[in-house]
């Protein structure tokens, strides 16, 4: 089987909270939101490699880490992460999965056959708010967006649905970017969404100061970012409707509000 690989980052501890991890970016995304920091991950496809040649890369970490991530791009658009995550539980590694949401039948496959341990899910936008989700998304904007912000968004909330039914650790983000996504207003709908339909208490939520500098899109990269004191307020927001909230910025890293 072949793989649409990105990258590999051999040691993170940055893309699974407490673990050591060995990150792996899958090429191809069927979103684009402009402000996606890893866009030259987007476009399929681009670098063509054997299953045995990812499976390497992973070897080669195992010594230093305890959990493998697939990220992207969309790591779940592949059916090559089936077999990818069956040999990581082989050599004894946690799985965790980074997605946007798009493919709630990959991730139901995943749970049923045991191969993840831990689900990071993008909310980019109030679930039930498909208009906002789609600007976010860039419907309209980029050819390469075929679904309308109405499946988009039945998706991802199927794909919440999955991972809150089964019981594994949960984290659900938005990243934020100054006046296009992340003001009080919708910060507070998101979490308040969250807290009506996500039963597992211990949901993680966590806001992601966006770097416009990197943005797909060259009109956002000149926006100021949100400094830390800015996404702290946010956290409150949220803080109101959810147990478990937390910030991420460059300048501190994380913290639990």
């Amino acid at each position: 089987m072949k793989v649409n690989y990105a990258g590999t980052v051999p040691i993170s501890t940055l893309d699974w909270r407490g673990k050591a991890a060995v990150t792996i970016f899958l090429q191809g995304c069927p979103l684009r939101c402009p402000y996606c920091q890893n866009h030259p991950y987007l476009e399929e496809p681009c670098n063509i490699v054997e299953l045995n040649f990812v499976k390497e890369q992973i070897k080669k970490s195992k010594p230093f880490v305890s959990a493998v991530v697939f990220s992207g791009g969309e790591p779940l658009m592949q059916a090559a992460v089936v077999p990818l995550a069956e040999f990581v539980k082989e050599i004894g590694l946690a799985i965790g999965i980074h997605t946007n949401g798009c493919y709630p039948e990959m991730a139901r496959e995943l749970v049923e056959r045991k191969l993840v341990d831990k689900f990071f899910i993008d909310v980019k936008a109030p679930p039930d708010n498909p208009g906002l989700y789609g600007k976010v998304v860039g419907c309209g904007e980029y050819e390469a967006v075929k679904k309308t912000p109405e499946e988009i968004t039945a998706s991802v909330i199927k794909t919440i649905e999955i991972a809150d039914s089964c019981g594994l650790e949960l984290e659900l983000r938005t990243t934020l970017i100054r006046d296009f996504i992340g003001t009080g207003e919708e910060i507070s709908s998101i979490a308040s969404w969250i807290s009506e339909h996500v039963k597992n208490r211990e949901v993680t939520y966590v806001l992601q100061q966006g770097i416009p500098e990197y943005s797909l899109k060259e009109k956002l990269r000149k926006i100021r970012v949100l400094e830390r004191e800015e996404l702290y307020e946010l956290g409150k927001a949220a803080k109101k409707f959810m147990k478990e909230v937390r910030i991420r910025t460059e300048e501190v890293g994380e913290e639990i509000i």
